[in-house]
């Protein structure tokens, strides 16, 4: 009696090892994103931010002024409602968002018998101010000299400026400064007590140490005997102005990014360079046809190529045909069809969809397709 000897199984689908290294690289950079996220937390976590915040200590904040002020006897007050603001002739208000606040809330401010100081006021907020000013383009916040005859401004000199522009209407003791284009960034109404800034980055602690900003800052809020600073509780209308949501993202969380970008790059080449050259070389074993055939279905399954595997199916027909009917390689569409319609009996148009048509547009017809050939090229053989 023969023993044939039974052929070992081939493995096609991945092992467990192959997934787990192939899974590495994607992992570790998950971990790596997950860890640079809670260092940016941690250190994120030290103490209040927000923009324009008299207590916040981050770069967007205004802890530093806010310190300066205490330090040449102001006191600076932190109030989140128009009810909470004081009114006495010693006092100043600073309004970093006036978008915050109603126009009857912006109006009832007017009244207070000390300083106000407005951040970017425009349109409504400016008619709820009664201040005869209309609002211009804004414009970069860069470097800008005072040329005005503003004490404060002459003092202070060169500061970082920009924003919403302004240009009085009625005002005849309006004082403008830092102007772009004729239009100042700095307006002083006198008559009104009432000073428009287009711009509040300067009373930032990132750029209060820039240029004249600390001076122009005191000079505009330490004129009084105390600060009281408006800032809205957290729900209020549109609190923090028209910033976008990359100006909400810390700075340190934006770089960690970046240099996690640049090393998987280096990685990336690094490995791109051991690589070296395709090199093609005759395969060490002899691969059985079916699993080979195997192989390129489960290709052609995972990406969804049914119109690739469809044309493969019909040009293996194609030549099938071809060589059963004695015909030359280089046969063209029409000549093939008609051979094998003589052949078969078959409609010329039947065989040309079969032979010639249009991809599957699903798996069920893309093996439909694979029965009707087989059908056929049988039909042809004569079986």
């Amino acid at each position: 009696m023969t023993t044939v000897p039974e052929v070992p199984a081939t493995a096609t689908g991945p092992t467990a090892g192959s997934v787990v290294r192939g899974s590495r690289g994607p992992v570790l950079v998950v971990l790596a994103l997950v860890l640079t996220g809670l260092v940016v937390a941690v250190v994120s976590a030290t103490g209040p931010r927000g923009f324009l915040d008299p207590n916040a200590s981050d770069p967007s904040g205004s802890h530093a002024i806010a310190q300066l002020l205490r330090d040449r006897g102001v006191a600076v007050r932190r109030v989140e409602s128009v009810e909470a603001v004081v009114s006495h002739p010693a006092t100043t208000v600073l309004v970093p968002f006036p978008e915050a606040l109603s126009a009857d809330e912006l109006s009832r401010l007017t009244t207070n018998a000390g300083e106000l100081v407005v951040i970017g006021a425009t349109g409504a907020g400016l008619d709820a101010l009664a201040a005869a000013v209309t609002a211009g383009s804004p414009v970069p916040v860069e470097g800008r000299r005072s040329v005005c005859g503003l004490p404060s401004a002459t003092r202070a000199g060169d500061v970082t400026l920009g924003g919403t522009t302004y240009n009085p209407t009625g005002a005849a003791d309006a004082i403008g400064c830092y102007a772009s284009g004729g239009r100042a960034t700095l307006l002083r109404l006198p008559g009104q007590r009432l000073t428009l800034l287009g711009s509040g980055d300067l009373l930032t602690n990132g750029l209060l140490a820039e240029r004249g900003n600390a001076a122009l800052a005191l000079g505009l809020l330490g004129s009084g005997r105390d600060v009281q600073w408006l800032l809205p509780r957290p729900g209020a209308r549109n609190v923090q102005g028209e910033r976008s949501l990359g100006d909400l993202v810390p700075t340190a969380l934006k770089l960690a990014v970046l240099q996690l970008f640049v090393a998987v790059g280096a990685l990336a080449l690094w490995r791109a360079r051991r690589l070296g050259r395709v090199v093609v070389e005759p395969l060490p074993v002899v691969v059985r046809a079916a699993e080979a055939v195997e192989g390129r279905s489960r290709l052609y399954r995972a990406a969804r190529a049914r119109d690739r595997a469809g044309e493969a199916l019909r040009a293996g027909a194609r030549d099938t045909a071809g060589r059963r009917l004695g015909l030359p390689a280089e046969t063209g569409q029409t000549a093939l069809v008609d051979a094998v319609s003589t052949r078969t009996g078959r409609l010329p148009g039947t065989v040309n969809a079969l032979l010639y048509g249009a991809a599957p547009g699903d798996d069920a017809a893309l093996v439909r397709l694979a029965d009707d050939l087989d059908t056929l090229i049988r039909e042809v053989a004569g079986t």
